[in-house]
């Protein structure tokens, strides 16, 4: 009995941090993740598992979600309706601020093209405070466990220039601004 509890325990220790690494959650600059600084983001879609793309901090209801190709890929759900395209005001508050994803077994379309490892791009438009964006991924193919299955679009950080010298600010506010800059590190997704 001793010799099963052992067991009980070490085997319980071993399963919860893969079961820890599914929930996690990353975040990302609605900059980055408009691909404003030449790159697209890309995210790994796992078999059994769904990706939450989050965009509940920025307050940007999502009117448009386009795969390139939907063989691969579904919506597993969202939160709220997405709103008919560039409605005017009808979706005020109304529609969806995140979305899940979820991978497929391939499905044949006539007259689709499909990638060779299965990846494909993402569109996402959202209409917010600041009017529409344009969100692009690639979405590939991954497999095991992830690390993540929650990505978070966050306000931009900001962004104080740490060379300008300004006669109204302490040495104090300068310091801080240091620190908030030393702490942007760019995400790896």
């Amino acid at each position: 009995m001793k010799h099963l509890i052992i067991k009980f325990i070490l085997l319980g220790s071993f399963l919860f941090p893969l079961s820890a690494l599914a929930s996690g959650t990353r975040r990302i600059a609605t900059t980055d993740a408009q691909g404003l600084n030449g790159r697209t983001i890309q995210l790994l879609v796992y078999p059994g598992y769904d990706l939450t793309i989050d965009f509940l901090e920025l307050d940007e209801i999502i009117v448009d979600a386009t795969p390139g190709d939907p063989s691969s890929f579904t919506f597993n759900g969202l939160v709220g309706n997405l709103c008919p395209k560039f409605a005017s005001g009808q979706c005020d508050g109304n529609g969806s601020r995140l979305i899940r994803i979820r991978q497929i077994k391939p499905i044949e379309f006539e007259n689709i093209t499909s990638s060779r490892d299965g990846s494909t791009t993402l569109t996402l438009v959202t209409n917010g405070p600041q009017g529409f964006k344009v969100y692009k991924f690639i979405l590939k193919k991954g497999q095991g466990i992830p690390a993540f299955n929650h990505l978070k679009i966050t306000p931009d950080p900001e962004k104080t220039p740490l060379t300008l010298i300004d006669e109204s600010l302490s040495e104090e506010e300068l310091e801080r601004a240091r620190r908030r800059w030393k702490r942007r590190a760019p995400m790896k997704l």
